[in-house]
């Protein structure tokens, strides 16, 4: 490739910089001081910002220092020293772009944007220096660890830069919009450097058997809103995967775990965290047979979730009765208490002012939602997932919900969670894995060979063309392995 894409922040002109500004360095001449490195420079600070958040999402922004390896800048470019202080360097009228951190011991130097920069949407810049493009391209290549090479491979074939495109502009321009109706600059920088990475076939893989054993890659990390711009061989790639996976597995689970099963005994040995705690809620909850077969008719029929719909709203308008009633001073003084019936509706219009508003503060806003009057199969999902997953006694309402329809997987379950929540999502994403990517995926690869497809989790991604054959042998697989069909849907992300 004779080029390479980066991203820049659209208010710096670093062309018409050195032409009013040439560096004053007697020893780095002009001709040496290099535009697209400068300009590296900036996309790096603003990468490792991307990455900040990315991990965190309650990271500072911009007040932090990001810390930038010399060892690493110098790989780039001899005289990347001038380049910074360049960057650095305060000029009459337009000041100075970076702000440094001096370095310290087991430290690098770190440098973060002046204010004038914050709050700076992002175009891209296509470095043409070819011993630049030449070195960039040189790290950028797709090196797998051995176990993963040994596990997973199969699954690398189709990370390939010539056949997995995006519409790039596109890609970002939408990005841009999503900036203007939420004003979530956060999510805008860490979603502009994952459309960059496939722009650029800057691929990863990851995978960690110890907690939820799924592959992770750029296609699992990629939002929803911006798969629609995803391409592969010019194709438009779609998806299909299992409903109420969480609870489908879970069936599967609590119907075999009385049983000698080879594919449970895979998943749950002695050297995961969760053995001893599924073991002993094993033993100390008796699952009644009905209510197994009963929890299993309602994931089949696809109507889990919208199951749950009629308890919330109850336990949800309990709470709202309760919380409805306030006092009011009569003219001697003494309260009396009468209801409030727009109490709740002016709490949520407040929630919903301050979530359009405010949307930067979305994380501290959300805790604070009131429960909703109406129950829609979309939110019932969402919390009794939560519930699942989360801490017992945490979301109590959903806990309720759950206890009253299925009492004893309720108890079997929260056994599980009882010294670690988390024992109980690593058990489910471990499971999910284990179908997913060790029986559909790799006879997926061993049958059809040229069926290019990307795991997404609980998915199979595959262009538009081989979608119904996939979806065939997914369910024909998942069928013949789990003892019987779960509820699979094929998705278009067009």
């Amino acid at each position: 490739m004779t080029e390479y894409t980066i991203l820049k922040l659209k208010n710096i002109n670093l062309e018409e910089r050195l032409k009013q500004f040439p560096p004053n360095d007697k020893n780095l001449p002009i001709k040496d001081l290099n535009a697209d490195f400068l300009y590296l420079l900036i996309h790096f600070v603003l990468e490792q910002m991307a990455n900040r958040i990315d991990k965190d999402g309650h990271a500072n922004l911009y007040d932090e220092f990001n810390r930038l390896s010399s060892t690493t800048l110098e790989s780039y470019n001899k005289n990347y020293r001038f380049h910074i202080r360049y960057l650095c360097e305060n000029f009459p009228n337009i000041g100075n772009i970076f702000e440094r951190d001096n370095y310290s011991e087991g430290r690098c130097y770190g440098y973060r944007l002046r204010h004038f920069y914050h709050w700076e949407q992002l175009e891209p810049y296509v470095i043409t220096d070819r011993l630049l493009v030449k070195k960039l391209n040189k790290n950028n290549v797709l090196v797998l660890q051995p176990e993963m090479q040994k596990k997973f491979e199969f699954l690398a074939e189709y990370f390939n830069p010539k056949r997995l495109t995006i519409q790039f502009q596109e890609a970002l321009n939408h990005n841009s919009d999503i900036l203007e109706e939420k004003g979530n600059m956060k999510n805008y920088l860490v979603n502009a450097f994952k459309i960059l990475k496939i722009q650029n076939g800057t691929y990863y893989m990851s995978h960690n058997p110890e907690t939820d054993g799924r592959f992770h890659s750029n296609i699992t990390g990629f939002s929803k809103e911006f798969r629609p711009f995803l391409r592969f061989d010019g194709e438009i790639i779609s998806e299909i995967d299992i409903s109420a996976s969480v609870p489908t597995f879970l069936f599967y689970l609590i119907g075999n775990h009385k049983n000698s099963n080879s594919h449970l005994d895979k998943v749950i040995n002695k050297t995961k965290s969760f053995y001893s705690h599924y073991m002993f809620s094993k033993e100390a909850v008796s699952i009644d047979n009905k209510e197994i077969q009963y929890f299993g008719n309602s994931i089949l029929s696809g109507e889990f979730y919208s199951s749950f719909i009629h308890k919330l709203e109850e336990f949800y308008n309990a709470e709202y009765t309760y919380t409805s009633y306030i006092p009011i001073l009569d003219e001697f003084g003494k309260p009396h208490y009468t209801r409030n019936n727009s109490n709740y509706m002016n709490a949520y219009n407040q929630w919903q002012f301050e979530e359009y508003y405010f949307p930067q503060g979305s994380y501290k806003n959300y805790d604070r939602k009131p429960y909703p009057e109406t129950v829609t199969k979309e939110y019932a999902k969402e919390k009794i997932l939560s519930m699942l997953n989360a801490k017992n006694k945490t979301f109590l309402y959903e806990e309720m919900a759950f206890k009253s329809l299925y009492p004893t997987i309720f108890e079997f379950v929260a056994k599980i969670k009882e010294k670690n929540h988390k024992h109980f999502s690593h058990l489910m994403l471990q499971m999910e894995s284990f179908f997913m990517l060790k029986i559909v995926a790799r006879r997926l690869k061993n049958k059809f060979k040229k069926v290019p497809f990307f795991t997404l989790h609980d998915c199979i991604c595959t262009t538009e063309s081989n979608l119904n054959l996939v979806n065939e042998f997914m369910t024909i697989t998942l069928t013949a392995e789990l003892g019987f069909t779960p509820v699979i849907k094929m998705r278009h992300w067009i």
